[in-house]
């Protein structure tokens, strides 16, 4: 159990802005909490960690608050105080957590940043942070959903902008994180400037890693080559054009053979001159002569057209070319 705490006015000289151990928030924009500081000044006193020897206190809830109060050129801050003596760390983080929890829910980043510190500063073990810490946050108490979180939370500052902006997936945020940070420096401006489904992220990353699996390489420098680097470049192209046309381009250099019969299909099938409603697909790796034919009608009328152009079709020496890919 907590012991009571003091409140009282404490100089922003005596506080250590540097250390963020007991940091929970990811964003610490500061635009609105001026703004609020400058209506009604502060309403709720922060948190702070006193320590012995006269060090400065150390900041356990109210970052935000205490930032703009020093940015508003304020000299003091109404906090309540905890002694580093009478508590354990965990003690103090949770004070922290659940301050939080009180008034957001946290985002996947923030969760990281709770466990990593749980882990890593509190010193609780991995079964305790499973089957205690991760249904708190609403997730699954398995093993893998631990180390995952943990990794998220090493990776690279615009990756990490890119996550909590919707742009990069959390499976593909966990696949990133793997990579050395200098890997992962490299590869933040390339995810920076392309967008693609979350389907599609799986796939690139599936070709880089296959790719640098082939050439020995690492995968950021699969996808810091030239070519790549001058597609993020285009200006004419949006972040989804851009992002296709790089998985395209490692689509080719993956499956080369592969790239070349689909390049043909594509070719010999335009030739056939079927509505655009047809749907013509060959076997996946054009392992077997089949063909896959669909479309969708919503008329006799329009259902009579498309079979007199497949008609047309089954006479066409491209259709036999087709079946010879």
């Amino acid at each position: 159990m907590l012991r009571p705490m003091i409140v009282r006015e404490v100089p922003l000289s005596a506080i250590d802005f540097e250390d963020e151990i007991f940091r929970i928030s990811e964003d610490l924009g500061l635009e609105r909490m001026i703004s609020s500081l400058q209506a009604v000044g502060q309403v709720q006193p922060v948190l702070l960690l006193e320590r012995a020897n006269s060090k400065p206190s150390k900041i356990v809830c109210g970052f935000r608050r205490l930032n703009g109060l020093r940015a508003l050129g304020k000299a003091g801050a109404s906090a309540r105080i905890v002694n580093a003596a009478e508590f354990t760390m965990l003690e103090i983080f949770l004070r922290a957590i659940w301050d939080n929890l009180a008034q957001r829910p946290f985002n996947l980043l923030e969760v990281a940043r709770v466990l990593f510190t749980l882990r890593q500063k509190c010193g609780v073990k991995d079964p305790a942070l499973i089957e205690q810490f991760l249904p708190m946050f609403g997730l699954s108490p398995h093993r893998h959903v631990l180390q995952g979180y943990l990794g998220l939370h090493q990776l690279h500052a615009e990756l990490r902008r890119l996550v909590i902006e919707g742009h990069l997936t959390l499976a593909s945020a966990e696949r990133l994180s793997r990579e050395a940070p200098d890997a992962q420096a490299r590869a933040a401006p390339i995810w920076s400037n392309i967008r693609l489904t979350a389907s599609l992220q799986r796939e690139l990353l599936d070709l880089v890693e296959d790719l640098s699996a082939i050439s020995g390489t690492t995968p950021s420098e699969v996808l810091s080559d030239p070519e790549i680097l001058a597609i993020t470049r285009e200006a004419g192209l949006s972040g989804y054009q851009k992002g296709q046309k790089i998985y395209d381009l490692l689509y080719r250099r993956r499956n080369p053979r592969l790239s070349v019969a689909r390049d043909a299909f594509l070719a010999i099938k335009s030739e056939l001159d079927l509505p655009g409603c047809v749907r013509l697909s060959p076997d996946p790796f054009f392992e077997r002569p089949r063909l896959r034919v669909e479309f969708d009608v919503d008329s006799a009328r329009a259902f009579r057209e498309i079979v007199a152009a497949l008609d047309r079709a089954s006479g066409a020496a491209a259709l036999d070319r087709l079946f010879q890919i």
